[in-house]
């Protein structure tokens, strides 16, 4: 059964990394395998990966995931700052 919306579903063949912060330069909290679906917060512009700026940060936990390898669905809110408060 899916989350609720807004959510993500991981399609990175190889999972994906979550992130203290939004940047690939930030600490590994653990990982999300391909097709792992989350429930999503709010989102920023951040680091670019691959043409895409947007990261996620999760509903259930502190943890960021970078938009390039996750298809949400639903509205996800934008932030004003990294630590989603805003």
């Amino acid at each position: 059964m899916a989350p609720q919306q807004p959510f993500g579903t991981v399609v990175s063949s190889i999972g994906i990394n979550l992130r203290r912060y939004p940047s690939t330069d930030s600490a590994i909290l653990g990982t999300l395998n391909k097709d792992a679906q989350v429930g999503l917060r709010s989102k920023v512009h951040a680091q670019d990966i691959d043409g895409n700026s947007i990261w996620y940060l999760l509903r259930d936990q502190a943890a960021w995931v970078a938009a390039r390898h996750v298809a949400n669905t639903g509205q996800v809110p934008l932030s004003k700052d990294a630590d989603g408060a805003g």
